[in-house]
């Protein structure tokens, strides 16, 4: 091993910053000599975050905010000297509605994300039945689950059916354009599967959680002013422009002499450490020269693709008050699209004044459409959003994003997986995984994915005494 490790981080998005971020920052911390290079197969860093203006409207092709929450963003966008271009959603419209035989219902009051907390406002809810209330407010009563189950059997047990096939099956699915019915709970919703686990129920849980004050007191979203790819932005100007690989095709690994060869299209040098921040697929290309049996089972591993399409009306012409964030969409609603964000009351400034702006999303993951070309897709969402919305106005603006196969899915099947990849990495010490489908989808989740990752690479480098 030479004097400076050379470290590699395959994979430009904010798994991947994030990790040769804090590669950066912990090894000055410790005085260590490293070299840190990042290789990506596009032009472009940032991965799924990429946020763009158009004609004055500010389109976020990916993830449009982060929980506030979650502190690792915010921590890491203060450490970067961007907390002044963080705003928050507009809270005195935090309503999310729920389509509901063709009309939409506001969520109920009093709930802690998927379960009722506040007993008398959860029942003045009119989108659940009478029955369906009784049955969810029972969750303290009902034993803690044993193994792991679906997202949907365990939601079930818990809650009733009414309340999860309404309420917390559209809002999970939202989350990753997914089959509830195929989703870990252990894996897609690791914190609410360890309240269950550790406090016997959800609502215990939840009051243990408000008891002890740790929810936020701030706007519950946030974002950057300028759109998301500012934070990208900002852990790029981290890197100088020599440990930086753009457009490298065809990449492949090799074992050579205690040490890893990268090849690719203009690409070919040994590295002691390489960190593999790109999804599974990817990855299993990556590797197959390593470990024929690693990438086998990185492959077995699905994505979901999910299609964003942007709207514009005039304001005026807008019937519709969008008295709210927006609104999603069950599973036998779900004829178009899965969810909608009323961008323009959301987060200021993401629009002409005039006009306000709709994000819908369509998962594949969830039902399969088929749409004959981009201007037909936008046709549907607007025909359906005229029809669930009421409105009789025509766009005066679109836009059609694709995401091809960007949303890992935590199946039942995914901790056996990662055990078993776990277990195969380890016979190749040096070698490491940091992207979405270790350890979450969300943005607060890929930062501290890539932090633990970084700590974990330079402990294999310099083990602590």
């Amino acid at each position: 091993m030479s004097t400076k490790a050379r470290i590699a981080v395959v994979g430009g998005g904010i798994s991947g910053l994030a990790t040769a971020y804090y590669l950066k920052r912990e090894s000055l911390q410790r005085s260590l000599e490293i070299e840190i290079s990042v290789i990506d197969r596009s032009n472009r860093l940032g991965g799924v975050v990429k946020s763009e203006r158009v004609k004055g409207f500010l389109l976020e092709s990916g993830p449009e905010n982060f929980v506030s929450f979650k502190p690792q963003t915010l921590e890491l966008i203060t450490e970067l000297g961007l907390k002044d271009q963080v705003i928050g959603s507009n809270d005195e419209k935090r309503r999310v509605f729920v389509l509901n035989q063709g009309r939409l219902q506001p969520l109920p009051e009093g709930m802690g994300f998927l379960v009722p907390v506040d007993f008398k406002s959860f029942w003045s809810s009119k989108l659940i039945s009478c029955p369906g209330k009784i049955r969810a407010l029972l969750e303290p009563l009902v034993p803690p689950s044993k193994g792991d189950l679906s997202v949907y059997s365990f939601l079930q047990r818990r809650i009733g059916k009414e309340l999860t096939d309404k309420v917390a099956e559209p809002l999970v699915s939202a989350i990753y354009g997914g089959d509830v019915r195929r989703l870990s709970i252990s894996s897609a919703l690791p914190d609410t599967h360890r309240m269950e686990q550790r406090f016997g129920s959800l609502w215990r849980g939840m009051r243990q959680h408000s008891q002890r004050g740790t929810s936020s007191s701030g706007p519950f979203f946030l974002t950057m002013r300028k759109g998301m790819e500012q934070l990208i932005e900002g852990l790029v100007n981290q890197l100088s422009d020599r440990s930086v690989y753009r457009n490298i095709q065809d990449l492949r690994l090799h074992c050579e002499s205690g040490a890893y060869r990268l090849r690719g299209v203009d690409l070919d040098r040994v590295f002691d450490v390489v960190i593999l921040s790109t999804p599974a697929f990817a990855s299993a290309e990556i590797i197959e020269g390593v470990s024929q049996e690693a990438a086998h089972v990185l492959s077995q591993i699905n994505y979901a693709s999910t299609t964003i399409v942007y709207l514009a009306y005039n304001r005026e012409e807008f019937s519709h008050p969008l008295d709210g964030f927006g609104f999603v969409t069950p599973e036998k609603e779900a004829r178009v699209l899965d969810a909608c964000t009323w961008v323009s009351s959301k987060f200021e400034e993401r629009c002409p004044p005039d006009t306000v702006l709709l994000r819908c999303a369509i998962h594949d993951g969830r039902h399969e459409r088929n749409f004959t070309s981009d201007d037909d897709t936008r046709d549907k969402v607007h025909e359906e959003l005229q029809r669930v919305m009421q409105i009789s106005c025509s766009p005066v603006f679109s836009s059609v994003v694709h995401g091809r196969r960007t949303m890992p899915q935590f199946t039942l099947e995914h901790a056996g997986r990662m055990k078993k990849i776990t277990r195969l990495l380890h016979l190749h010490p040096g070698l490491f995984l940091a992207s979405a489908f270790t350890g979450g989808v969300g943005i607060p989740d890929c930062i501290g994915t890539g932090r633990r990752t970084a700590k974990l690479a330079l402990d294999f480098l310099h083990p602590t005494p």
